[in-house]
């Protein structure tokens, strides 16, 4: 049976040994499920390169069969390269200890897919361990070890179990509950734009099908990686779709065409930005709902804007933490934002230059973290 590596909570929390996929197994698959086929380059060709594994304002070469990248239901990683599947992936030439659970500086949680694109940063950053809130909780395997939410869910996860997971010793970057789910949740985030003068930032909203300008966009409140996300042409269409729950569970709301869309990751201590990298992504449709788009082109900048880094940050105030903003600009040149997640994003985590990600994980792991159970009291966070 594959080997688990173990780790273990206080005995005050009453944990069990948490068992996490080794590293090498997450990055290499067994000896006799190798395959023959190349690995892929940095612009989607093969033998990929362990440097930066995306090419700046390079047009992303088709790498896999359209129908089935998009109709995989897999979503955790936005470009066509990363829909590919990550079981053709090799492992890099680092071994021994540089890859296990003890020696990581940052663990992302829930494994999901991305080990092989943050272990690529070069900063000791894992995606192994499969917890996803659940009791036992792991505990760090050293001092000054970054837990961080790679979904949603885990964002709000981590906020609640916040004592806990500081008393088994996790250095945390996060803010109380409620401040987290009304940027996750995409009904409160709206609630939340009307409270500080900010709809206009925000697509339109409708509150009934009846009501609603078609086409526009059907959501879910809570999702991720566009999944229950849907471009409605009726109100017919909508109520196929959902009957009731419209401002709670399901969003209607504008329809803004354009094939360029931005992803801005940004490191936020106490709504100040200490960090932001953009991506911009360029499709090969005026109005779709990704994955299901073909993308053509991609590019990376640090060079955001201040009139966008001012709208986002209208949102952060009380927030601390990483979080991704994703939204188009209109004509005007203002930002229509579609969605905030409260966690590190694939944009972050897959599609940044690796040498431009991992100054990002190294800016995080100079702030101060959250060492008490109090969200305001701090002390040093440097390994």
């Amino acid at each position: 049976s594959p080997r688990k590596n173990l780790s273990w909570c206080p005995s005050s929390l009453s944990c069990r040994p948490h068992a996490v996929d080794s590293p090498q197994q997450q990055m290499a698959p067994a000896r006799k499920r190798v395959r023959t086929t190349p690995v892929l380059k940095e612009d989607g060709r093969e033998n990929v390169s362990l440097d930066d594994n995306v090419r700046h304002d390079t047009p992303v070469a088709p790498t896999c069969d359209s129908a089935s990248a998009l109709s995989s239901g897999d979503g955790a990683r936005r470009s066509k390269r990363e829909r590919c599947g990550v079981h053709r992936f090799v492992a890099g030439p680092a071994t021994g200890d540089s890859h296990s659970y003890e020696s990581a500086k940052f663990h992302l949680v829930p494994a999901n897919g991305w080990h092989r694109f943050v272990w690529g940063m070069g900063c000791h950053a894992l995606n192994t361990i499969k917890w996803k809130g659940e009791l036992p909780l792991p505990t760090a395997p050293r001092a000054s070890c970054w837990l961080l939410p790679a979904t949603d869910d885990m964002a709000v996860t981590i906020a609640r179990r916040r004592p806990q997971l500081l008393a088994a010793g996790w250095q945390l970057l996060t803010s109380d509950e409620e401040v987290v789910e009304r940027l996750s949740n995409k009904a409160a985030l709206a609630r939340y734009a009307v409270q500080i003068n900010m709809m206009h930032s925000l697509p339109q909203h409708f509150s009934t099908p009846e009501e609603a300008l078609y086409p526009c966009i059907l959501k879910a409140a809570i999702g991720e990686h566009g999944k229950n996300v849907h471009i409605v042409r009726s109100a017919a269409d909508a109520i196929a779709i959902a009957t009731e729950g419209y401002g709670s569970d399901w969003l209607l709301q504008e329809l803004v065409p354009g094939s360029v869309e931005y992803a801005v990751s940004l490191l936020v201590r106490d709504g100040v930005i200490a960090d932001a990298v953009s991506t911009e992504y360029h499709y090969d449709k005026e109005e779709y709902v990704w994955p299901h788009a073909e993308e053509v082109g991609r590019s990376t900048s640090s060079k955001i804007p201040p009139k966008h880094l001012d709208t986002m940050r209208r949102f952060l105030c009380e927030y601390t933490g990483v979080c991704n903003f994703n939204y188009k600009v209109r004509p005007s040149g203002e930002l229509c934002i579609f969605e905030v997640n409260t966690r590190v994003g694939a944009d972050l985590a897959c599609d940044v230059p690796r040498k431009r990600a991992r100054a990002f994980f190294e800016k995080l792991d100079g702030l101060r973290a959250l060492r008490s159970l109090s969200s305001h009291a701090v002390q040093s966070g440097h390994a």
